[in-house]
């Protein structure tokens, strides 16, 4: 098993859509144990394992009035949107945050509003926000929070361009387009740089774990990216191809009969929280023995990547396709 390097990256969250209908349950890319890390755990793997996509939903807020100053005082209801803040060089701004925003530092001194599933209306309100900047899945926050006279931007990071569409939108709400206009081109050069790197290279088929119980020194079942998500974009821009069936379910089980049947080219083992959970990269590397016929287990193609930047697609996003990239073809960054 190799291990992706790369520089620590404290963060967490994330969850994508389709091109038009790939959805992230509740903004929060968090599965319960050894995936994603934190208390939303749970509530994602019963969503994402078991319903079909839902419908798309169309960025929105309640729109300022005309000759309104920018909001100066903002609080930021997902992880990604708070790197998002940061990144347009706007944390001197934000003035709440979630349980989950750890990345940068900055984030995790500020006061704490709770999270996807515990929200504290009270709290928000108590920071007197001008702006409240919420996921494209929390329509239920939205409309309490609007109801309450808050202003609120909803946005829709459910996919790569959702992501940068969501950058653009949070600076030209805030009055810094132009900065949002500097951080997109910057993204998308990092990625066309990973594009031409890896192009004419042939394209291994790659499974992406991104759930399951680790260090019982065996595989039950596991939980993989299907095509309809985020990693499916990273996976192509990377330069491989998603090796999961299409299927109506976004993050479909797999039970290891399944993976045989598969028999990917590439194993993607997102083991975001090893650290926190204190197991050694060797133990989860470990698991997969029992399953040592399969060509990426035979090949030594199964590569953890270990930070939590793998579910916090926000602004950082070219780091992990890169970090994917290198994965699958490391011919092509020596």
């Amino acid at each position: 098993m190799t291990k992706v390097a790369d520089r620590r990256l404290q963060i967490e969250e994330g969850p994508p859509s389709a091109r038009s209908s790939r959805r992230w349950a509740g903004g929060l890319f968090v599965l319960r144990s050894s995936f994603f890390v934190l208390a939303l755990a749970a509530a994602f793997v019963a969503v994402s394992a078991t319903a079909c996509r839902p419908p798309a939903t169309e960025s929105s807020s309640t729109e300022p009035a005309a000759g309104a100053a920018p909001p100066a005082r903002i609080v930021s209801l997902a992880p990604s949107i708070t790197e998002v803040l940061f990144a347009l060089d706007l944390g001197d701004r934000v003035v709440g945050v979630t349980s989950f925003c750890r990345y940068p530092p900055a984030a995790a001194r500020l006061p704490q509003v709770g999270g996807y599933l515990d929200l504290n209306l009270e709290a928000v309100l108590g920071l007197a926000p001008d702006l409240v900047v919420l996921m494209q899945d929390h329509d239920a926050a939205r409309a309490r929070l609007e109801a309450l006279g808050m202003a609120t931007l909803q946005v829709d990071q459910g996919e790569l361009d959702g992501i940068l569409a969501s950058i653009e939108e949070i600076a030209d709400r805030c009055g810094v387009p132009d900065r949002g206009d500097r951080l997109v081109a910057a993204i998308r050069g990092r990625l066309d740089a990973v594009e031409r790197r890896v192009a004419g290279l042939p394209r291994p088929r790659t499974l992406a774990v991104v759930g399951r119980e680790v260090g019982s020194g065996s595989l039950g079942t596991v939980w993989v990216a299907g095509t309809e998500t985020f990693y499916d974009d990273v996976i192509r821009l990377a330069g491989g191809v998603n090796a999961a069936a299409p299927s109506p379910v976004v993050y479909p089980e797999v039970s290891p009969e399944g993976i045989y049947r598969i028999d990917p080219d590439v194993i993607l083992d997102l083991l975001a929280d090893l650290e926190d959970r204190r197991i050694p990269a060797e133990t989860a590397a470990a698991d997969w023995r029992e399953l040592a016929v399969l060509r990426a287990v035979r090949s030594g193609r199964v590569h953890a990547l270990e930070h939590e930047l793998t579910v916090v697609p926000g602004p950082r996003v070219a780091e992990l396709v890169e970090a994917v990239a290198r994965a699958l073809h490391p011919e092509a960054f020596r």
